[in-house]
């Protein structure tokens, strides 16, 4: 009789724990799928590895921040080509896309390290400790629409990837030079025409000069960087000042009236430039004759006092700097002052030109029409070099901004399942406590029952 109780009681006490962890499992499992702990997202990342990167530097020397590539324009773009633009608004998937950096697991202390001001080592150096990751997680989650199925949450992050990807080759590439001179230089004098010119070369030469440093090695089709600048220099040093010394000895203008009223606006106005600086020198003078040098700082410390050398004598060395710019800068504009007024005289003193002959017997005309013809040759050159240089600036960027430099994953979808690690983590949360409780109530049912057979025997 007391062993087919110990069975009762025995098998009793499972089922009664069976039950607990059904009614748990249930419970957790009711829980999990209204409202589970960790959300559906689709996941992707993308890889950096252009010289540059690991420096926050973008292949066209600019700093870029992989936030700002995630715009509404580009997510707006994946809309209309994942087909979902009628259904979501680019503000709404916005809000819900996440753009993380993986930083090293000691970025904190990394960042965090500094030098003590009261560190007198004469060897001693202040740096900034910056790090700029070169891979980023992008998650896009579907708070959005809960109800949007695994394939469009996949192909909506893909075509944002795709689109980013694209952005950032369109922001940060090289810009070529590929547009043709805009300006119409029949309406100027010649002296202006080859000054807008001259100015344009410039230009084009410093930024092909740029690029050249950056990527001395670089070549497309047998050329590379270093050819583009000699021949922006031969345009300038031989063409350019070829004709701007024949418009200058010859007194050549369209209007000679008007030139000198250029000439003497700019003799006026360097005028009103040298007195101020002539002013300013003046007053640096008077401030470097009294400035005192080998200022020395004390600095208390508790009960000690340490003595610092003060930089009196590096301020006073700038200001040296300073007035020597300041004095080279003088003598240059009297320079150009003088160049004015001797370019006022030749007009002055030059025979009126008209379509006629001039004095020595060549016409005026003819002369006009050769420096037009020269002029626009120049015009045509550059234009070529221009067309030379867009080639390879493109076949840089092909080689800076592709596949292999700038990595994107496919997307991959992520959402908690009943058949899953978490799921049972959270399960056991749940059913740990109740079969606890079941096993306590049995327990005690038993405890009274035993106690009631003493009574009765």
């Amino acid at each position: 009789m007391k062993q087919a109780k110990k069975t009762h009681w025995l098998r009793t006490t499972l089922l009664v724990l069976i039950a607990c962890a059904v009614v748990g499992t249930g419970i957790s499992a009711v829980r999990f799928i209204t409202n589970p702990s960790s959300p559906t997202y689709a996941s992707s990342y993308i890889q950096l590895t252009f010289d540059g990167a690991a420096s926050g530097v973008a292949p066209n020397g600019h700093q870029f921040d992989m936030k700002d590539i995630f715009c509404e324009e580009v997510i707006q773009q994946a809309l209309k080509e994942a087909g979902l633009e009628n259904r979501y608004t680019a503000e709404q998937v916005q809000d819900q896309l996440s753009i993380e950096g993986d930083y090293p697991a000691d970025i904190n202390q990394q960042m965090m390290n500094y030098d003590s001001i009261l560190d007198f080592n004469a060897n001693r150096t202040v740096a900034m400790k910056s790090f700029y990751p070169t891979m980023f997680t992008v998650r896009l989650y579907n708070e959005f629409d809960k109800t949007i199925s695994k394939a469009d949450l996949e192909a909506l992050l893909n075509g944002i990837m795709a689109s980013a990807k694209a952005y950032f080759t369109k922001v940060y590439s090289l810009s070529t030079q590929s547009e043709a001179f805009s300006f119409d230089l029949s309406e100027y004098d010649y002296s202006y025409q080859l000054l807008m010119l001259s100015t344009s070369l410039n230009q084009t030469l410093s930024y092909a000069q740029s690029l050249y440093e950056k990527a001395p090695a670089f070549t497309y089709h047998g050329y590379g960087f270093d050819e583009i600048v000699i021949r922006l220099n031969n345009l300038i040093n031989n063409e350019i000042d070829r004709l701007n010394a024949m418009v200058v000895l010859s007194v050549f203008s369209k209007n000679n009236q008007r030139l000198l009223l250029d000439y003497q606006y700019k003799i006026e106005y360097l005028s009103i430039v040298l007195k101020n600086r002539t002013e300013c020198l003046q007053q640096l003078d008077k401030l470097n004759n009294s400035y005192q040098k080998n200022e020395i700082i004390y600095l208390s410390n508790a009960d000690t006092w340490t003595k610092i050398d003060g930089d009196a004598s590096s301020t006073y060395d700038k200001l040296v700097a300073k007035r020597k710019e300041l004095a080279d800068s003088i003598t240059r504009i009297k320079s150009e002052i003088e160049r004015y007024t001797m370019l006022m005289n030749d007009v002055n003193t030059a025979p009126s030109q008209t379509a006629e002959a001039d004095s020595s017997g060549e016409s005026i005309a003819q002369n006009a029409a050769l420096l037009d013809s020269d002029i626009q040759y120049i015009i045509e050159n550059y234009q070529a070099v221009k067309n030379d240089l867009s080639d390879l600036i493109r076949a840089y960027n092909d080689c800076t901004i592709n596949d292999s430099t700038v990595q994107v994953v496919p997307a991959y979808y992520f959402s908690l399942k009943l058949i899953s690690f978490a799921f049972i983590r959270d399960a056991f949360t749940t059913i740990a406590p109740l079969c606890s409780l079941g096993l306590m109530v049995c327990l005690v049912l038993i405890i009274v029952s035993r106690r009631k057979e003493q009574k009765a025997a």
